[in-house]
């Protein structure tokens, strides 16, 4: 394999551990390796800069250092003909976890779109880590919720029930969200999600409203 697709292999590998399959692919889509300008440059070169924009492009701020170190492993595993292993060994989460965190994500990216330049992802988080942590949810849902939330894993893990904790982390997220755009902004924000959820092609997000 030659050296940039062994680079393009380990760049997504490593992306799909942080990411969903989508995000993951537009991810590795944006690796550009710089030009060789002397001998023994490889393709690598620029990867630090890669990683700040990815982080900065889907919400990862905080954790470039371990994407590039992750991604020179993965090279290195790749290189040598061993077996890929997964970086963070990630599980799908489960049907009530994969509709919550549907559901939060797109209220973020509302939020960065009504805002533009204004919003930061790190502020959002740290504002959602806050709510979660004087929610009632359960000691061991808040640490779940909050690895997640500070993308110490790829997925939400555990059980999310709707009418139960998966609408308890819902609306923490409801409320930041009114806290960001305002109330009415906000009702008409979830609105549009209830309607995009309803209207998926994936048939687990049409029970949308029963985690509301």
């Amino acid at each position: 394999m030659a050296e940039q697709d062994l680079a393009i292999a380990a760049v997504q590998q490593v992306l799909g551990t942080y990411l969903e399959p989508e995000a993951a692919r537009q991810a590795a889509a944006l690796w550009q390796p710089m030009s060789p300008t002397s001998a023994g440059q490889t393709s690598l070169a620029g990867l630090s800069r890669y990683c700040r924009q990815v982080a900065q492009q889907f919400n990862l701020q905080g954790r470039e250092a371990e994407i590039h170190l992750q991604i020179i492993r993965s090279l290195q595993r790749l290189a040598s003909g061993a077996p890929a292993v997964q970086v963070a060994s990630p599980v799908a989460p489960s049907q009530d976890a994969r509709v919550v965190q549907v559901i939060i994500h797109a209220m973020e990216r509302h939020v960065e779109r009504a805002l533009g330049p204004a919003f930061l992802a790190v502020r959002w988080r740290q504002g959602l880590a806050q709510h979660v942590s004087q929610s009632r949810l359960s000691a061991v849902q808040q640490q779940r919720a909050l690895s997640w939330i500070h993308a110490h894993g790829a997925n939400l893990m555990g059980e999310w029930p709707a009418r139960g904790a998966g609408t308890s982390l819902i609306n923490a997220a409801y409320v930041m969200l009114a806290q960001w755009l305002g109330p009415v902004q906000a009702d008409a924000c979830l609105t549009r999600i209830v309607r995009e959820c309803e209207q998926s092609a994936d048939p687990s997000l049409h029970r949308v409203r029963s985690y509301l």
